[in-house]
């Protein structure tokens, strides 16, 4: 998107034929520089410790174990300036849940203040309820997750699932489905 603007991409999760071989193309000449690909968060955390990879991808939690470690190991997260992908956390209810009731409530405790922000501390992620900043132990949670910077997640493209049906609404072409995506990751991870 930022450093090939000539291929009009403008949702990474919509790619036609040529934007997704540029985006493959471009992971495979990145390949001798990367020792690993994110599949496993203990692999990633073990080469990070013996210095194996020095850039990569990760969530947020294994950044704060490795910084808690004893010794502590130095790591940073940064956003690139041409963006980032991300993900919201959510929970779920089964269309067959036996009690309704029983899972509601549980999803409204989840979502309250003052869970919201244990787990949002934990996790080391912004909350997804407000009222949860004034709660963190950390008072300054919610400044170093960005939780009220609306500028911050402009350019953070939320996961959502690719379809052939493209999601940033052109019509007049094809877009690689999550199954072309799977394939894909799969001959370049290798």
């Amino acid at each position: 998107m930022a450093t090939k603007p000539e291929l009009g991409i403008k949702n990474p999760y919509a790619l036609d034929d040529t934007q997704f071989a540029a985006a493959i193309d471009l992971l495979k000449q990145q390949k001798p520089s990367v020792t690993q690909r994110w599949v496993d968060y203990l692999k990633q955390m073990d080469d990070f410790r013996s210095g194996t990879s020095n850039v990569g991808t990760t969530w947020q939690i294994i950044t704060n174990l490795l910084k808690a470690e004893k010794p502590p190991v130095a790591v940073d997260v940064i956003k690139p300036k041409e963006g980032a992908t991300g993900w919201s956390d959510t929970w779920m209810i089964n269309s067959k849940t036996k009690n309704l009731a029983c899972a509601y409530a549980y999803i409204d405790y989840l979502t309250s203040p003052a869970t919201n922000a244990k787990i949002a501390e934990w996790f080391g992620e912004a909350p997804g309820n407000s009222k949860s900043c004034a709660l963190t132990v950390d008072p300054n949670h919610c400044t170093i997750f960005h939780a009220d910077d609306d500028a911050f997640w402009k350019d953070v493209w939320y996961w959502q699932t690719p379809e052939a049906k493209c999601v940033d609404g052109r019509t007049d072409v094809q877009c690689k489905d999550f199954g072309e995506w799977i394939k894909a990751w799969t001959e370049v991870k290798g």
